[in-house]
């Protein structure tokens, strides 16, 4: 199980099967469509592979710092993985740490937050045993979700501007391949090959966008929102940790945050 819910750190191992096969499935129907319809090599066009892919790529690092698009990298890779951390996963993780201190004390909570992996929960414990208030305990968790928001709707803003940026460089490409076409127009036998190299730039610009850039940015701002409902489940353990509660209670309130089908009977 990760240490760190949020996606940029997440582990290496594993494959969303889904992702892979929706990727594979669309390139390759696509692939069938263009082999059935004839000439395969018409869609082979190095030049339009550089306007659409350069033009998208350059524009990113114009408008945004270098740092940040390198940021991305990592975080593409983990939208080909799957969810690892589940809010359920630590519910009877919390109502055991919750029924040790109500009858163990600080020190047993103390000697049970070094077996704690998830960042936020051993984050929240190692509060309650420094002696932190409930509000100042709230106050960091709810902090940790603001900036969790905050750097993923950074890094889907990037990949929203280059999902919009391939198509016009598509567009951009069929420009100057019509360009060429027009400065060759008094040999009529040359307009047909030229007009569909010039149509080429927008079909990878669409494509681009839509099979690839677009799908994977919808994946992670979901994946975002899952993250967000997972802290504030383990928020809201924390807190029933500290006040003593009950531990069913605290179930109850966690399970409250989710979904039927995700909660612990």
């Amino acid at each position: 199980m990760a240490s760190d819910t949020d996606f940029e750190e997440a582990p290496e191992g594993g494959i969303d099967t889904g992702t892979v096969l929706g990727v594979v499935a669309g390139v390759g129907l696509i692939i069938l469509a263009v082999y059935r319809g004839g000439d395969m090599q018409v869609f082979m066009n190095l030049n339009a592979i550089l306007i659409v892919l350069g033009g998208m790529v350059s524009t990113a690092f114009i408008a945004f710092s270098s740092k940040k698009i390198l940021s991305m990298v990592p975080v593409v890779i983990n939208a080909f993985r799957p969810d690892v951390s589940k809010p359920v996963d630590y519910i009877d993780q919390i109502m055991s740490l919750a029924g040790k201190y109500r009858t163990g004390g600080m020190k047993v909570l103390e000697n049970a937050e070094a077996k704690v992996e998830n960042r936020f929960l051993k984050n929240g414990i190692a509060m309650i045993v420094d002696g932190y208030s409930g509000r100042e305990i709230y106050q960091v968790l709810d902090s940790e979700i603001s900036s969790l928001n905050e750097r993923h709707n950074a890094g889907t803003k990037i990949l929203r501007f280059m999902g919009v940026q391939a198509p016009v460089f598509g567009m951009a490409g069929t420009l100057i391949g019509l360009i060429q076409m027009l400065m060759h127009i008094d040999n009529p036998s040359t307009i047909g090959p030229a007009l569909a190299t010039a149509l080429i730039t927008t079909f990878y610009g669409l494509i681009l966008a839509n099979l690839i850039v677009t799908p994977i940015t919808a994946k992670l701002a979901i994946r975002t929102e899952s993250e967000v409902v997972l802290i504030k489940t383990i928020r809201t353990g924390v807190m029933g940790i500290f006040e003593r509660a009950n531990p069913a209670k605290i179930q109850k309130n966690m399970n409250a945050l989710l979904a039927p089908h995700e909660r612990r009977d």
